[in-house]
């Protein structure tokens, strides 16, 4: 019994041992398959990764390819758009320059058929006068007897006008011309008119602005040419009191009568038709601002004491308008001004104005479009910025920066715009409706040579052709249609002038001043 037990558990072991067996081999079989499998799908993942990354590499390298063609082609059209940028641009300007040449023969053309007309005009005047040669004239109820010739001398004056014809005048019961008018002042320029080789000297300042007043208003002209002065300044060695008179006929300077006080920095002005210089403000011997005034009587030859300004200031910008000066800005010694004083010649007095809305000292000031530009100078930093004042509305306006202009920038009637360059210690002039600002100095301390001109229509400033000398601190003034600057410094004080052509945008060199100098004065009187 137990031997059977043995045997088939024996044999149950055996046959367990086989089908344990034959299990094994069976996984060891599909364990085989297994690694065989994943080896193949490792591969084909492989593959297909190098695939992938082939492909994605090609549509790289395609791509890249691409971007490279682009690139070139965005450049060539790049190249060419700027070709013909240039190609426009220059045939803009050469369209320019033959308007403007075509402009200034047609001038030109205007300017000596208006000889011809005046010509003929003065013919047939004359002739009427030699109709007549004596003519008797009621001013004030003062019967002058006197040559035509005598009256109509001076051409475009109202007496000329008046004896040829061409003007409507009031007649007194005899039928002689009448102007209710001052008769000693007109015995005055009567003398003058048939003695013009020496203009009147009056005995006094207030007759001196009388008479005048009165040849505003008849039209006459105690000088031939416009008197041109250069005031103060600087040497480089002292400040100066001397003062220069430019002989247009003679081509030179001749000295005047010296100033009271020599004084730099100064605000000037001239008022129309009553022959005098103000001079107000500036710094003299001790560096210390000042605030007195000085006015010269062109035809006294001889300075006077004026009203002070409210404010000692030096570097003061000036100018005039309405028959009104502007003392601008400037320092006082301890700050940099934003206050305005005005100065009226009838009331001999000064009154404050609307004052700036940045801080200005060493800035440009010019009257143009009827209102006052005033353009760079220093605040502690120099500037480029313009304030415009308008005085229907009584305030100062911001210019615009160009680069910054959006939309909702104010038309170019009431504003204009930043200079291309910082500048301060320039000087500003008006010229045949244009705005100029030359010379000056920038923040890295250079000296400019650069002339800038403002655009009104499309509210920009565009250089013009440099002067011949680099320039700070000089003076300029209008002669005619050109604009006359003179000294300054740069390194060594200038006695040297230019004068600027803005038709033909032409520098040309003028007589030197007698002495060089700085932070002077150049003003124009026409008397």
């Amino acid at each position: 019994m137990v031997g059977d037990l043995r045997r088939s558990f024996s044999s149950w072991m055996r046959k367990a041992d086989g089908e344990l067996m034959a299990e094994d081999e069976r996984l060891q079989h599909e364990i085989r398959q297994f690694e065989a499998e994943k080896e193949k799908q490792l591969q084909q993942l492989v593959l297909e990764c190098q695939q992938e990354y082939e492909r994605i590499k090609e549509e790289r390298r395609r791509a890249d390819v691409d971007i490279q063609a682009q690139l070139k082609q965005i450049q060539i059209e790049r190249e060419d758009a700027k070709h013909k940028a240039a190609e426009e641009r220059q045939l803009l300007d050469n369209e320019l320059e033959t308007h403007r040449r075509k402009m200034i023969l047609e001038r030109e053309k205007f300017r000596e058929e208006y000889e011809e007309y005046e010509k003929e005009r003065q013919r047939i005047v004359d002739t009427n006068i030699a109709a007549e040669t004596m003519t008797d004239i009621n001013v004030g109820g003062v019967i002058f007897e006197t040559s035509r010739h005598t009256l109509a001398s001076q051409k475009g004056s109202l007496l000329e006008a008046a004896v040829s014809g061409r003007a409507e005048t009031q007649r007194d019961r005899q039928g002689r011309i009448f102007f209710d008018r001052d008769s000693q002042l007109f015995r005055e320029v009567l003398h003058f008119l048939r003695t013009p080789s020496e203009p009147p000297r009056p005995q006094s300042s207030q007759e001196s602005e009388a008479l005048s007043r009165e040849a505003e208003f008849l039209g006459v002209r105690f000088f031939p040419f416009p008197l041109v002065f250069a005031c103060g300044g600087h040497d480089g060695s002292e400040h100066l009191s001397s003062m220069e008179l430019l002989d247009v006929q003679r081509q030179g300077w001749r000295p005047a009568a010296s100033m009271q006080t020599p004084r730099s920095y100064f605000g000037a002005g001239v008022s129309p038709g009553v022959g005098r210089l103000y001079l107000f403000g500036g710094q003299n011997i001790d560096y210390k601002a000042l605030c007195d005034m000085e006015v010269y009587d062109v035809l006294r030859d001889e300075w006077m004491r004026g009203a002070s300004l409210a404010v000692p200031r030096r570097n003061v910008a000036a100018c005039e308008m309405g028959g009104r000066l502007f003392a601008i800005g400037g320092f006082d010694g301890g700050s940099i001004l934003t206050s305005v004083e005005i100065f009226d010649p009838r009331t001999k007095g000064w009154s404050l104005g609307t004052p700036l809305t940045t801080p200005r000292s060493s800035a440009m000031a010019a009257v143009f479009d009827e209102k006052i530009y005033v353009c760079g100078g220093t605040r502690g930093e120099r500037l480029r910025s313009v304030e415009i004042f308008d005085p229907k509305m009584n305030r100062w306006l911001q210019s615009d920066d160009p680069s910054k202009a959006s939309a909702s920038t104010p038309d170019a009637e009431t504003y204009g715009a930043d200079m291309i360059e910082v500048r301060s210690a320039g000087a500003a002039a008006c010229c045949l409706e244009s705005l100029f600002v030359v010379g000056g100095t920038d923040q890295a301390q250079g000296v400019h040579e650069s002339l800038e001109c403002f655009d009104r229509e499309k509210r920009l400033w565009s250089f013009r052709r440099n002067m011949s000398e680099r320039r700070m601190d000089c003076a300029a003034t209008v002669v005619a249609d050109t604009i006359m600057v003179s000294g300054g410094q740069c390194g060594d004080v200038l006695s040297s002038v230019e004068f600027y052509k803005p038709e033909t945008d032409e520098w040309q060199g003028g007589p030197s001043m007698l002495r060089p100098r700085y932070a002077h004065q150049s003003l124009l009187c026409l008397l």
